[in-house]
């Protein structure tokens, strides 16, 4: 009987799959979970429609399949998976299957919040100083399609990705924080941190921040990088480095100067500067390739000012320590845009940062009793239906020196496809009534 590849899940890793396998001339099927007319672009695959299994599992689907290529968003406690494990059939990803064909050094990159800015800023400095890069993985990029050859490749890794990898190895492993995150998969914290610290087996040089040192044994040789608020030091691979010093708005490195976004930003440079450095790159090269580094949209992105209100799309943040930092970040006088789709999320920890800062609290999606219902605070708050309703009350309430903020410290899949549909529909809305 020949022998199969098995994809699990039609998103955006199992199409980079697809189109691996039929250039490699390997035998394959798909299962997706969904029924097949709620599936998008099946028109582009009408010569493998036979190849394609949707919601219900044939009999004997599996006796035939040799190895499963998992995408990350694919159900872990699905029936399949369970058949999958009891015949022993080997279970990768499609990381896992680049790396069995491709021999670039690995940089991999991981972390609750910051992940992605910092892939994005490390490809951006490494293309700089000349060395051909690329950011892919959890980005949206999958590296079974990249084309041509690259120094150095970055991989953006997911907790759901490294819970099902099996190949680890990295020239260098770095974790950029651990907070409280998709509980709903990982069933607790403590798998979750374990899940974020496959990311270290197999590499050959270990990176993480100093927020993260009571979670992440120290006996390892782990080089830690982050900041000392107290003596406004800033510390690269476990060195405290005297000549790169910041206030709450600007980082300097001797006569040289940028501005950053907030100090969890902070920490994505000197996260930078930190892999900079251990790949023989001079420090003052990658401050300037940081100094005209453009910062990702959707990400505390002040979409418009208009009578001295400005209006900040940070759709990115679906948990509650980016929509801190967002908080943080801007003066007080806000008005917050809260919620979205029900994730468990312990919201108690942005009380006082509300208190503080927060002038009003209005609340858009499916969680807001949620939200309500932990949040101890003595904010005024509204209820919306949709973001036309939450952008004309923003209007009405707004005055000449406050902000705005859409950072909804949740998902965004009760009303939107994903936080790039969500921040879009945030800034036509701004765009169609602030004026």
């Amino acid at each position: 009987m020949k022998m199969k590849k098995l994809i699990l899940g039609l998103g955006l890793t199992g199409r980079s799959c697809i189109e691996f396998f039929i250039h490699n001339n390997i035998d394959f099927k798909i299962f997706d979970t969904r029924h097949k007319n709620m599936v998008d672009e099946l028109s582009n695959y009408e010569s493998i429609e036979d190849k394609i299994y949707f919601s219900e599992i044939p009999k004997n689907f599996l006796n035939n399949v040799d190895e499963v290529i998992v995408s990350p968003g694919f159900n872990p406690k699905h029936k399949l998976l369970e058949d999958i494990s009891k015949l022993s059939i080997p279970i990768i990803t499609d990381i896992d299957l680049f790396k069995k064909n491709n021999q670039a050094t690995i940089i991999s990159i991981t972390g609750t919040n910051g992940k992605t800015t910092v892939v994005s800023m490390l490809e951006h400095v490494l293309n700089g100083c000349g060395y051909k890069s690329v950011a892919c993985g959890n980005n949206g990029k999958s590296p079974l399609t990249l084309q041509g050859d690259y120094k150095y490749i970055i991989l953006e890794l997911s907790s759901y990705q490294l819970e099902y990898m099996t190949n680890f190895t990295s020239h260098i492993s770095l974790i950029t924080n651990i907070t409280h995150d998709h509980i709903e998969r990982h069933a607790s914290f403590q798998k979750y941190l374990n899940t974020k610290k496959n990311i270290f087996k197999n590499s050959s040089n270990l990176l993480a921040s100093n927020l993260t040192k009571n979670l992440i044994d120290s006996s390892k040789s782990i080089k830690f990088f982050g900041i000392e608020n107290n003596n406004n030091a800033c510390l690269i691979n476990n060195k405290w480095n005297q000549n790169i010093i910041f206030n709450n708005k600007t980082v300097f490195l001797n006569d040289n100067s940028f501005a950053y976004k907030g100090i969890h930003n902070l920490y994505n440079i000197l996260a930078v500067i930190s892999i900079s450095e251990i790949l023989n790159i001079n420090i003052d090269k990658c401050f300037n390739q940081l100094k005209n580094y453009k910062y990702l949209p959707h990400r505390i992105e002040c979409v418009k000012s208009y009578n001295n209100t400005s209006w900040y799309n940070d759709s990115k943040s679906t948990n509650c320590d980016s929509t801190r930092a967002a908080l943080e970040f801007l003066d007080k006088n806000i008005i917050l845009i809260l919620g979205g789709s029900k994730k468990e999320i312990n919201y108690t920890s942005l009380s006082n940062i509300i208190n503080e800062k927060v002038k009003l609290i209005i609340f858009l999606g499916e969680n807001k009793d949620y939200i309500k219902e932990q949040l101890d605070t003595n904010v005024p708050t509204l209820d919306v239906v949709d973001m036309n309703q939450a952008i004309e009350l923003s209007k009405k309430h707004a005055q000449p020196y406050d902000s705005v903020l859409l950072s909804p410290a949740s998902p965004s899949f009760d009303m939107y496809n994903d936080y790039v549909d969500r921040g879009i529909a945030f800034i036509k809305a701004v765009e169609n009534i602030v004026n």
